[in-house]
């Protein structure tokens, strides 16, 4: 088991292929009234799991095309060893480890501010705040400490917050019953399925993969899948006339906003509404309508979509491809004790893991 640059090449390939796939699936409601949201999360998770795991295994196949890759490869990784010492993909490397740990860091300074800002603002102590707060843990599965702030300087409604302290965050705005219920029931939901920590996850994941554009793909589409899995937690049981004020709720904040200046928000929270992508609201909007028609799962089809990709998965690492590279004279590492016997008749045989056999005459 080991990790090269063809090993890694196969694993790029093929998560962001996972990863387009589940995209165009996704959008298909079909998949998501068959599977479940949770089950379309699941299956996200097998393209990022071929990303991290990049190795190459003892019952891996090498294939060995001659034509353009072979060039390629020999431009890039051979002749650089050749003229210089530091080769090209020695390079990408170095620059791709840097720019990792600079995106890291950057976010983690970005999340420690923002969560020491949020500490300052004010808390949400009236009597309606109250009320309204304990009519959602009275349907909530578990209880979480949290603390409601409000502030000027924020123009929708979210949620931060993974360790000890955790803020629902809202616009110093007037709200009327419904419209806080639904808002706290909203962002309290993404505490209790551990939304933040998987989008914090995902995160860190995109700024070590930077370099690949599926990975924003993917991204983006985890983000969503999490607002839609919240969507259909709150509005679950719910008559329609309840789905129809909260969808209002929705549009009221997304109304506000637009009225306000436009902000970027942080990845690190989970927001109500956001102002980027208005195909994403209406896709919220249209399966929060259509809810009834996905409480029941096909196992069938789950069962076999799952088995799919576990086969896929293992197809992917039944071979890999890499360029039929023959070692050149000067590169053969020959003791002294080996010049004398070289002299007579040998020859090399290459093998699969470049492993290289050197035969003397009746050996």
């Amino acid at each position: 088991m080991q990790i090269t640059f063809f090993s890694l090449f196969m694993s790029v390939i093929w998560s962001s292929s996972l990863a387009v796939f589940n995209h165009f699936c996704r959008k298909k409601h079909f998949f998501i009234r068959q599977l479940g949201i949770t089950n379309i999360l699941f299956l996200y998770l097998f393209s990022m799991i071929r990303m991290i795991v990049p190795y190459e295994f003892s019952f891996t196949r090498v294939i060995a095309p001659q034509g353009a890759f072979h060039k390629i490869y020999d431009k890039i990784y051979t002749n650089s060893q050749q003229t210089t010492q530091i080769s090209l993909h020695s390079v990408f490397i170095t620059i791709w480890i840097a720019v990792s740990v600079v995106l890291i860091a950057r976010f983690i300074c970005q999340y420690a501010t923002s969560m020491k800002k949020f500490s300052t603002y004010s808390i949400r102590e009236d009597e309606q705040c109250r009320r309204i707060f304990n009519r959602v843990l009275n349907v909530s599965k578990s209880q979480l400490k949290i603390d409601i702030r409000s502030s000027s300087d924020i123009n929708i409604p979210m949620g931060m917050g993974i360790f000890r302290n955790h803020y629902i965050l809202l616009p110093e705005e007037e709200y009327n019953d419904s419209e806080l219920y639904y808002i706290l029931r909203h962002e309290y939901t993404h505490f209790q399925n551990r939304d933040l920590l998987i989008k914090i996850l995902i995160h860190i994941y995109s700024c070590i993969f930077w370099w690949n554009p599926a990975i924003y793909l993917l991204k983006r589409d985890l983000a969503q899948i999490l607002e839609i899995k919240c969507d259909l937690d709150v509005t679950d049981h719910m008559a329609n006339q309840n789905k129809v004020q909260y969808l209002t709720t929705i549009v009221s904040m997304l109304k506000n906003a637009g009225a306000k200046r436009k902000e970027k928000a942080f990845y690190g929270t989970t927001a109500l509404v956001s102002k980027n992508y208005e195909s994403d609201i209406i896709e919220r909007f249209k399966l929060v309508s259509a809810s009834s028609t996905y409480k029941k799962k096909n196992i069938l089809f789950t069962s076999s979509w799952f088995l799919i990709f576990s086969m896929l998965i293992f197809l992917s690492y039944s071979f890999v491809i890499r360029p039929d590279y023959r070692i050149s004279a000067d590169e053969l590492q020959i003791d002294a004790e080996m010049t004398d016997s070289l002299k007579s008749t040998t020859y090399t045989i290459e093998c699969v893991g470049d492993t290289y056999y050197v035969h003397f005459r009746n050996q």
